[in-house]
């Protein structure tokens, strides 16, 4: 009889890349998806704002119809395809590593979700290039297309809420002992506020998204889930307040980042950890739907809606003035030139604020500004300080996520491009809202409130800035590529003062927020 012994096979590296339960290279993956799918919503973007240049008729696209898809595919991919999902990939390699861990809660699942996402992202796009996105079919959407769309949406969604889950329960779960919720950094506290929001309102946009679906295949809606309010039904998730959520995460990336820089404790880390809670709480956006609407009150002109806005700002303004007092106290450290991870993060905070200043004047009800580009213009100064947040984020942790380096001095010249075009997006269309342009233009002069009153100049600033974000992305975008042929990284660039950054955090003694900070006074007191 002859013996026979079963044979190991390697897998091959396609079978070793989807099969990867690794938290780092999960992130990776998140990290590279997410910043394909910001230049193609960017993309989408600097179209519409093409378009938005001669309102006469659609000169860059076939019809208002398909200027709608792509306008509505700029928001939404901004958002659930490009920032939120780079936020996403961050947490995944960061977090773990601050709570003293080297793996993910669930990390099949972690993997699974990424992968879903993926697929969902791909056919979200796939449905807005066939005629579909989110317009009104027979209007000139395809009916199949726009279906098509919406299961790619679903996908999406259920892809962040099983990753959102395996990242909170890593936070929770997974910490070394002595690290407590209240000591644990800024950016994993930030991630697990607004992650428990996602988790609370995402189902809602799903719930809202199968209706529509439903009404779309089978038996119309009588009100709710018609076919000819689509997007209607979705856009809460991108504006006021729940924005807010998505954006939160820049808060910890800022204070995490800038006591480092400035090489100073953090005097005012249970306040930060209160005001951001209390942001998170605000960006709860699910009860903000027009449908919900009663006769003769509509949600957005409720009282819980305005004190919303304002508190929003309020907080906002608290969190600026907690990082420029850190800032004051270590400004004598910082030395020669202060370096771009801190640069980015503190103007991340700044459009942040003045995302929330755009809010307040929109709830205002005698500006009249709720149906204007003025939505817009927070939508975009929020996501955009995400958007800027991450950069920061990337540039900051990225020597330990890849192990190699890059160039600041690329990274910082891409992010400030980025900041100034969100902010000349963010201005213009703040403004054009005052002069009565809606928040879709389409391809009609009406919409653009009055031409003769400078709305049409505005448009080309808007333009201008909406390119300037994008060169931005791809600045950005190109660095990151750059640095995965750069040379070796040290393990700890910046003199860190979490856990990422030790080489065996369970050999850490964790007595407070800032453990490692804690480690070298000790040693330099004893010295």
């Amino acid at each position: 009889m002859t013996d026979t012994s079963l044979e190991t096979v390697d897998a091959t590296a396609l079978e070793r890349v989807v099969t990867s339960t690794d938290a780092n290279t999960l992130g990776r993956y998140w990290l590279g998806a997410g910043s394909l799918a910001l230049l193609a919503s960017l993309v989408a973007g600097v179209l519409v704002a093409l378009e938005r240049l001669d309102l006469s008729g659609a000169e860059v696209f076939g019809s208002a119809d398909e200027v709608f898809q792509f306008w509505s595919a700029h928001r939404v991919g901004l958002v659930l395809l490009a920032v939120v999902p780079i936020l996403v990939g961050l947490g995944t390699a960061v977090a773990p590593r601050q709570v003293g861990t080297d793996t993910v809660a669930f990390p099949r699942m972690a993997a699974f979700s990424f992968w879903t996402w993926l697929l969902g992202a791909g056919t979200t796009i796939t449905g807005f290039l066939i005629d579909g996105g989110l317009g009104a079919p027979d209007a000139g959407s395809q009916r199949q297309a726009v279906a098509l769309t919406m299961v790619g949406l679903l996908m999406a969604i259920v892809g962040l809420l099983g990753a959102t889950v395996s990242l909170l329960t890593t936070i929770v779960a997974g910490r070394v002992p002595g690290l407590t919720l209240r000591r644990i950094p800024l950016f994993s506290w930030t991630l697990l506020v607004s992650g428990t929001f996602w988790l609370l309102t995402l189902p809602v946009l799903a719930a809202n998204t199968v209706l529509a679906y439903v009404d779309l295949r089978g038996r119309p809606a009588v009100r709710f889930g018609a076919e000819d309010a689509i997007w209607e039904q979705l856009s809460w998730a991108f504006t006021h307040p729940q924005v807010y959520a998505f954006a939160l995460p820049l808060v910890g990336i800022a204070f995490d980042v800038v006591p480092v820089s400035v090489r100073s404790r953090l005097a005012n880390h249970d306040v930060v950890l209160a005001l951001t809670g209390a942001l998170g709480v605000l960006g709860f956006g699910a009860y903000a739907q027009t449908f919900f609407d009663t006769p003769g009150t509509p949600i957005m002109r409720e009282a819980i809606y305005v004190v919303d806005a304002f508190a929003a700002a309020v907080v906002a303004l608290a969190l600026v003035g907690g990082l420029a007092d850190t800032l004051r106290r270590g400004a004598a450290n910082l030395g020669g030139r202060p370096p771009a991870p801190m640069v980015l993060s503190v103007l991340s905070m700044l459009l942040l604020l003045g995302a929330g200043v755009a809010g307040a004047l929109r709830a205002v009800d005698p500006l009249d500004l709720l149906g204007t580009s003025a939505t817009g213009a927070q939508m975009t100064l929020t996501i955009g300080a995400a958007l800027v947040g991450a950069m920061a984020g990337t540039l900051w942790w990225g020597d330990r996520i890849f192990g190699k380096s890059s160039s600041q001095g690329l990274g910082l010249l891409a992010g400030l491009a980025a900041v100034v075009g969100v902010l000349l997006v963010g201005a213009a269309d703040l403004v054009s809202g005052f002069l009565g342009q809606a928040d879709f233009t389409g391809a009609s002069v009406a919409a653009a409130g009055s031409p003769d009153s400078g709305v049409d100049g505005l448009n080309a600033v808007a333009l201008v800035g909406v390119v300037l974000v994008l060169v931005g992305a791809l600045g950005w975008f190109a660095n990151g590529i750059k640095r995965l042929t750069g040379a070796p990284a040290p393990a700890d660039p910046w003199g860190g003062h979490t856990l990422e950054w030790a080489d065996d955090p369970s050999s850490v003694e964790v007595t407070s927020e800032r453990p490692l900070l804690d480690a070298r006074q000790t040693e330099g007191a004893s010295a």
